[in-house]
């Protein structure tokens, strides 16, 4: 997508890296559940967070961690934010694979000087995922450079916008680093494999699918980079087996 090497994402992207290093390293020391070790060490524990985020009244209830960060608001915690990306998968509507319709937004990216209609028509169609889709990590990068490009880059919804990006990613770097399968980034979304090595400036030349221990990977191997990666691992287990309940393995 042409578009995708603007200004607009480059700044991001720079910002965004800085962001979500600093709090993973921070997540690392400081990240604790209550009575329980660095939620950084762990993988996400999914029957208790699905217990925690449908309890009424809880700090974890999922309506209203969905409420607050959709109103971006970034006083959410890591534990909250924990809950309500893994939590997500959790739920009934979770459909990791489904087919997303952004032909406007392809459209827009594709054109070396998108117009206002443009710009326009692709918010409407990634407002109308993110609806169904709340933690899709891509979705939010790209709608930060649609309002980017709509209403300013120091506009109010280009700061909510990025501030989602960073807050899903805090979630996503607490589980590791993605250096190896032990470390693996935990994610929900295939999508967001892709996401992550966007807003890190990582360009994948191969994947691979790798099972180990009844864990899922995706290890996508990479091109040369300025951290001197040469491949990122990722957990899609979740993932994984809701495709294998969606056909009956």
């Amino acid at each position: 997508m042409r578009y995708l090497k603007s200004i607009v994402l480059v700044a991001f992207l720079s910002m965004a890296a800085l962001l979500v290093f600093d709090s993973c390293s921070t997540s690392k020391k400081t990240a604790t559940r209550k009575g329980d070790a660095s939620i950084a060490t762990n993988a996400p524990d999914y029957k208790r967070i699905k217990k925690e985020i449908n309890t009424k009244g809880s700090e974890f209830y999922y309506p209203e961690l969905l409420r607050r960060f959709q109103a971006a608001d970034t006083t959410l915690n890591l534990d909250q934010l924990w809950h309500f990306y893994y939590g997500t998968a959790t739920r009934s509507e979770y459909d990791p694979y489904k087919m997303a319709k952004i032909d406007a937004l392809r459209q827009a990216f594709e054109k070396d000087t998108p117009s206002k209609e443009d710009w326009e028509k692709a918010a409407n169609e990634i407002d109308k995922e993110l609806e169904t889709d709340p933690t899709i990590i891509r979705f939010h990068l790209y709608k930060h450079i649609i309002y980017s490009n709509l209403y300013g880059q120091d506009s109010e919804k280009a700061a909510a916008a990025h501030n989602q990006v960073v807050m899903l990613l805090s979630a996503v770097t607490s589980t590791g680093d993605g250096s190896s399968k032990e470390s693996a980034y935990h994610v929900i979304n295939v999508s967001d494999e892709y996401g992550i090595m966007e807003i890190f400036g990582f360009s994948p030349t191969m994947q691979s699918l790798v099972e180990d221990k009844g864990q899922s990977y995706d290890v996508m191997e990479l091109k040369e980079n300025k951290y001197g990666l040469k491949s990122m691992y990722f957990n899609i287990t979740v993932s994984m087996q809701a495709m294998n309940k969606m056909f009956g393995f």
